[in-house]
């Protein structure tokens, strides 16, 4: 038994530690920087291990090294927000916030009832407060005393001694709980962010071209149908406007359409799927020799390049089954000196598996014409667009959003209704009456105001030092 309450006790304190939360939070700064740092695997590729391990090896260790590869793939470094670093860490600052808030819970409430009015009495009677003397009788005293709490909407208790008539009064009782609701939001934003990273869904580059039906994949049934997209552009050819009118099909039946602008997303349960980057898409029909098709269909040329001020824009196409790798550039236009404008440049490259990669030729063509290479024909049909969409689900928005109105409630209440509680005494003197009165709490310089002005009120005549501080002649 002893050794059950040790051990509780020993849990309470450590989480309860400032310093403990600190080194939390330095710990998952320093693991949410790696984040920022470190290439992350693209969220499309997390369901595939296949896919996964491939861009390890393609992407990672020719930057980083197989040695600091394998050490940050081991942490979970290059998926931080789903790694199980950050789950622990995150999970543990939710228990130190919750238990520093139970903690401090019968302090609160001991502030929330007030100080009663027997510790009041005698806390007048021996403690250090302020004491004033007046001509005016101790009912009148009183009076005042009533007038001047219930007009600063103090919550006003009062008790009789022998002596006299003591008051308890404060203001904003339940503001301290403000803290609370800051803690609560703290907890909250944290579980908020662990839901949305480990249960969410994110795809930041999802591209349909014009005419196209793409399925969103696992774990939706859903697919995406760019039905058309219209940009408007300033007169210095900068966007002012770009949209996409799309349908959302699920087992090939329209069940919702509309039309995604930036910041104005369409959703689709919870998943909401926003207006994120555009461009240009060529339709492009590719045969063999003996007219098997090979490919048909639209190419988003969705890499952008600039070369001596030109900028063009490109795509692959991976013919790997016919020896060939295509590498597609757009014409930047009328003027453009290396591809002409209704042209695209088709570049290829070898795609066996002993000289892969090496150069073969490149070829332009003209849009709406045929060409050949070796054994292949290539017709490209139409210049179009396609639109790229970010996705996302996040089932920990809720979470953050009430963290966020806890949040501001919590510091409303701590900055705009600052608790406050003064214990007063009036006592009957020959020469009229006495008072004796003390504010409770911080003394700042809003407290110190209040008691200046519950001193004219009750009309002093003159403060003597209080009552343990006299000298003896």
């Amino acid at each position: 038994m002893n050794y059950i309450k040790s051990t509780f006790n020993w849990f309470v304190h450590l989480f309860s530690s400032v310093r403990f939360a600190l080194w939390i939070i330095l710990l998952l700064a320093i693991v949410s920087l790696a984040g920022t740092l470190l290439r992350q695997i693209p969220s499309q590729l997390l369901a595939d291990p296949t896919l996964k391990q491939a861009w390890i090896e393609q992407v990672a260790q020719p930057h980083y090294g197989s040695f600091w590869t394998a050490v940050f793939n081991g942490l979970g470094l290059f998926d931080v927000f789903h790694s199980a670093i950050f789950l622990i860490l995150g999970s543990l600052l939710i228990i130190a916030i919750a238990v520093c808030s139970l903690k401090r819970m019968p302090s609160l409430i001991r502030t929330s009832r007030g100080t009663d009015l027997d510790s009041a009495a005698r806390l007048l009677e021996k403690g250090n407060v302020t004491r004033s003397a007046s001509k005016i009788s101790a009912s009148e005293n009183m009076a005042n005393v009533t007038g001047f709490l219930s007009n600063r909407r103090y919550r006003v208790r009062r008790g009789e001694t022998p002596d006299g008539t003591v008051f308890v009064a404060d203001k904003n009782r339940f503001a301290p709980w403000g803290t609370y609701a800051i803690h609560l939001s703290l907890i909250l934003l944290t579980a908020g962010y662990i839901v949305g990273s480990a249960k969410g869904y994110s795809n930041e580059s999802f591209v349909v071209t014009e005419g196209e039906t793409r399925a969103i994949g696992s774990p939706y049934d859903a697919s995406i149908k760019l039905v058309d997209f219209q940009a408007d552009f300033y007169d210095n050819g900068q966007p002012k406007d770009y949209r996409s009118d799309v349908q959302i099909l699920v087992g090939g039946q329209v069940i919702k359409e509309g039309t995604i602008r930036v910041n104005y997303p369409l959703s689709y349960g919870n998943l909401n799927i926003y207006q994120s980057f555009y461009g240009p898409a060529l339709t492009l029909r590719v045969s063999d020799s003996g007219g098997n098709e090979v490919f048909d269909g639209s190419l988003a040329l969705t890499d952008p390049f600039t070369v001596e001020g030109i900028t063009r824009n490109s795509g692959t196409l991976d013919l790997t089954s016919s020896g060939v790798f295509v590498f597609i550039i757009s014409s930047a236009g009328p003027g453009d000196p290396v591809v002409p404008n209704g042209s695209v440049r088709l570049e290829f490259y070898d795609a066996s598996p002993d000289t892969g990669g090496e150069f073969i030729d490149s070829l332009d063509i003209q849009i709406g014409s045929t060409t050949e290479f070796q054994g292949l024909k290539f017709s490209p049909s139409a210049m179009i667009e396609f639109s790229g969409f970010q996705l996302r689900e996040d089932p920990g928005l809720n979470l953050i959003w009430a963290a966020f109105i806890l949040f501001m409630l919590g510091l409303g209440l701590v900055f705009y209704f600052p608790h406050r509680q003064m214990v007063i005494g009036v006592y009957p003197d020959v020469k009229g009456s006495r008072t004796a009165y003390h504010i409770l709490g911080k003394k700042n310089q809003a407290a110190t105001d209040e008691i200046e002005s519950f001193a004219k009120v009750i009309g002093a005549t003159g403060q003597i030092q209080p009552k343990n501080m006299e000298r003896k002649k």
